[in-house]
């Protein structure tokens, strides 16, 4: 596929990286500065890749955004430090997810990882106490504008914000109920590894369970995230034997074995990096499905975060990642049926829900998303030819 000069240099930014290099990356002649700056801190990478820009790259602006960058992720582990206490009055083992937990061990150092927010992982128990300390502490709810219901039935997380600025996210799952996909809470929490944060003690999830968590994910963006793909290109090659085998079976076991092999495709063409292990999960998806990803481009995608503006990308992603043509029949299904789930994620309420008409409008909508993913994978599969 050809790539503007902008998206090649991004490429040759994420390899130099992943080889370790201190200096500048030369850039070829005519690229645009603004427009690298600006795919930078799209992906908020500004931090991690921005120390290999040449200085003329640079500027006042940039520099800013770089130290904001730095300072948040810090300023965010240190009021994790503060709450992990309340929190453990509920919660034996509380597990740091997501980026928080890739900035506390995986990355050089912590202020490399930009992430925007505290994910934590407790039993469903423990999650309205746990609510409650952070609430007596300054937080407060974040309903999202949707009903109750949508949370205690169709979430998987509690969202709160405190006092100065920080939003936490109390997990009891970490896949939505009724989904394709399922990894499950109680064995990534038995699996966690100890650590501390500060002087609080916390748990982080085995790397393989942080490259599932990620997956699933990619899946629910539409694969537009370059921070997850530096974070596979850190966390792969870390892995033991052993664990590649582990991390395999148990891609294939929770559904998310064709994501995975997605994730791996954009890593070995945006990073460089490479598994032993890699070979074996591309036979998960199949000639038809590496043609379709071909034609889609769905490195250029992720690249140019695609699938915040192209209608039908994220579902034909989706699809494309479902473990069995049964449940790919099933989704397309979903998709069409307009239930209750589906309303209170609309923001009706409960004890409100609309009528036919409503409805109708909702499946027509639907439909017509089904036929832009339909016409997508049409256009992919003969441009692959």
């Amino acid at each position: 596929m050809a790539r503007s000069l902008e998206q090649q240099y991004l490429i040759d930014l994420s390899h130099a990286w992943a080889k370790g290099a201190a200096g500048p990356v030369p850039a070829p002649p005519g690229i645009d500065p603004v427009a690298v700056r600006s795919m930078l801190e799209a992906h908020n990478v500004e931090v991690i890749l921005g120390a290999l820009l040449p200085e003329a790259f640079k500027d006042e602006a940039f520099n800013r955004q770089v130290e904001a960058s730095r300072g948040r992720s810090i300023d965010l582990l240190l009021e994790c430090e503060r709450i992990l206490p309340l929190i453990g009055r509920h919660a034996e083992r509380p597990v740091l997810l997501k980026g928080a937990a890739l900035a506390l061990r995986s990355y050089r150092e912590p202020g490399q990882r930009w992430f925007m927010d505290l994910d934590l992982l407790v039993p469903r128990a423990a999650v309205r106490a746990a609510c409650q300390e952070l609430e007596t502490a300054g937080y407060r709810p974040l309903p999202g504008g949707r009903d109750p219901k949508f949370y205690e039935k169709y979430h998987l997380h509690r969202v709160l914000l405190g006092p100065a600025g920080a939003c936490v996210e109390l997990h009891w799952d970490l896949t939505v109920p009724g989904s394709v996909y399922h990894l499950s809470p109680t064995g990534v929490i038995a699996r966690a590894k100890p650590d501390r944060l500060g002087r609080q003690p916390v748990w982080r999830p085995c790397p393989v369970d942080q490259i599932l968590h990620a997956t699933y994910q990619n899946i629910a963006d539409g694969y537009l995230d370059l921070r997850r793909v530096l974070d596979l290109a850190l966390l792969a090659p870390t892995l033991s034997p052993a664990e590649g085998i582990m991390l395999v079976d148990l891609a294939r076991r929770t559904g998310l074995a064709r994501s995975l092999a997605l994730s791996l495709h954009l890593m070995k063409h945006v990073t460089g990096v490479q598994t032993e292990w890699m070979d074996d999960l591309d036979h998960d998806l199949g000639p038809a499905a590496h043609r379709l990803i071909r034609g889609l481009d769905v490195v250029g995608g992720c690249l140019e975060r695609r699938a915040r503006d192209v209608p039908g990308y994220t579902a034909l992603l989706h699809l494309l990642t479902t473990p069995r043509d049964t449940l790919r029949l099933r989704e397309v299904c979903r998709l069409l049926w307009v239930g209750e789930q589906i309303l209170l994620e609309m923001g009706y309420r409960a004890g409100a829900l609309p009528g036919a008409v409503v409805r109708s409008r909702v499946v027509a909508g639907q439909a017509k998303l089904l036929a832009r993913v339909g016409g997508l994978a049409v256009r992919a599969m003969a441009s692959a030819r």
